[in-house]
């Protein structure tokens, strides 16, 4: 009898329904990097906003919801696994969802790099305050990095189980000093002064910083487009994931930003601003040491880097497969792993954290990389705000909603401005300043791209719609100018 291979895999693939609707939540809410980002975001954020963190963070939960909802919109129209060029090639044609796939290719990109960067040297400072051995952080970026490609090596299906253990770990522990934090009712006693914007330290500019780290707290839950072509029923899987994960996590957020504005109390704001590791000072000033708390972020790191590789290897799988970029990358191994894309990726992340690291230091690195990811997701986010409004009334006008396909969108779009002003006025220092030059250089790169493949190879345009994971291109609504299948 002849042999079938398994009819949810074939060469060249990513594993079928590998992935449970919990393993594609605990993915999203991994990649988020909750005590991460608490442990990191917390003192650039508050640089601008002060004692009103708080007000920050509720309005990047906020704007990250109208950013699910119109993720989910599109999710339930469009087969596909992945989201920003899928999408806007859907509302404005396949240039503009060309160049939106090229500035994720820059967000995303940068996450490997500021996460191995930090965890070295939060790793190392841990060793050295523990054990008082001094090892340097580009030897232990390297054995992270090291491990981390031998995990993703292994499967989705591996990774988001340890994903799941590390992300619950990481929540109990936080959320317990949190909680200790307010039990002793602060530096100053409990009060609603947090969550007065009057207290913003630099006005509707600290807002608008804030606003921008907050949002970056936020990013990764839309990576559960990333799976789909491993999840479960993915037509319901991400809408679940992106709200669950934006949801639950985005409580935790404004419960912490509310527990370390209440910790420094009013009276202190200055100590908060100028402390590079304000939940370290917490945590020896309300539980008296600070171990577990070093250990929780090394955790919350380590799961963050696990999801984030993953979801920006399967970006690089994507378009190595339909040709954008060498076709190598395109392979699986004969567990449907995309092996070369981790190889390239863990090599690329290694070499920028190291290299930027050895000019800036690795938590400059973090900052740097991170502001170029906030800034290039922001921009992604509202333009897809914009295409699912132009999507739903151009093909399925019966079922425009004015409400969830119009105002949210817009209003969605109109927030995420707010941190594009706080991120480029006043002008940040250096290397900060660079960012904005940074991103319209690698758009204008991406611009020229675009037209040499329109000389060039227009097919290759055609091939992009598969880019990110499209489920079952075929039955997709067909792109403006596209022509319609032919019946067989």
């Amino acid at each position: 009898m002849a042999s079938h291979p398994h009819p949810r895999t074939s060469p060249g693939s990513l594993r079928r329904d590998a992935l449970s609707v919990v393993g594609a939540v605990a993915m999203a809410m991994a990649f988020m990097g909750p005590a991460t980002s608490v442990a990191f975001n917390t003192q650039p954020a508050a640089a601008g906003v002060g004692y009103a963190l708080p007000v920050a963070i509720v309005l990047a939960l906020v704007a990250c919801l109208l950013v699910a909802n119109t993720v989910a919109s599109f999710a339930r129209k469009l087969p596909a696994a992945g989201f920003v060029y899928t999408f806007n090639s859907q509302g404005f044609g396949r240039d503009g969802g060309f160049l939106s796939g090229w500035l994720l290719l820059l967000g995303y990109g940068m996450v490997g790099p500021m996460l191995f960067a930090a965890i070295g040297s939060f790793t190392s400072g841990f060793i050295a305050s523990q054990f008082h051995v001094h090892l340097a952080w580009e030897l232990i970026t390297a054995a992270f990095v090291a491990v981390i490609w031998g995990i993703n090596a292994a499967g989705i299906s591996r990774s988001a189980k340890t994903a799941l253990v590390f992300l619950v770990l990481e929540v109990g522990v936080m959320l317990s000093l949190f909680s200790t934090i307010l039990a002793k009712g602060g530096a100053q006693g409990l009060s609603l002064g947090p969550l007065d914007p009057a207290h913003s330290l630099k006005g509707v500019s600290g807002l608008g910083t804030g606003m921008l780290w907050g949002i970056l707290m936020f990013i990764g839950f839309e990576s559960a487009g990333t799976l789909g072509e491993e999840a479960k029923a993915p037509r319901r899987s991400v809408p679940v994931a992106l709200f669950t994960g934006v949801g639950v996590i985005g409580v935790f957020y404004v419960f912490s930003g509310y527990a370390a504005a209440i910790g420094y109390g009013h009276g202190h704001v200055g100590a908060f601003v100028a402390d590079g590791n304000p939940f370290l000072t917490l945590a020896s000033r309300y539980w008296g040491f600070t171990w577990l708390l070093a250990l929780t972020v090394l955790n919350s790191q380590f799961a963050n880097l696990i999801s984030g590789c993953n979801a920006f290897v399967r970006v690089l799988f994507s378009m190595g497969r339909e040709g954008i970029l060498p076709r190598m990358l395109g392979t699986t191994d004969r567990s449907h792993v995309p092996q070369a894309a981790l190889a390239g990726y863990m090599l690329f992340s290694l070499a920028y954290a190291l290299g930027v690291g050895s000019q800036i230091g690795p938590l400059g690195v973090y900052g740097f990389a991170g502001t170029i990811l906030g800034l290039a997701m922001v921009i992604c986010y509202i333009l897809m705000s914009a295409a699912v409004i132009r999507f739903y009334r151009r093909d399925y006008p019966a079922e425009f909603s004015p409400v969830r396909h119009g105002i949210f969108p817009a209003v969605s779009a109109v927030l995420m401005l707010l941190p594009i002003y706080g991120l480029v006025w006043p002008v940040p220092a250096y290397p900060g300043n660079l960012v904005p030059w940074i991103t319209l250089g690698w758009l204008a790169a991406g611009a020229c791209y675009l037209w040499l493949i329109h000389r060039r190879r227009p097919d290759l345009l055609t091939a992009m719609g598969r880019v990110f994971g499209d489920q079952a291109p075929e039955a997709a609504a067909p792109l403006p100018g596209a022509a319609a299948p032919r019946q067989a």
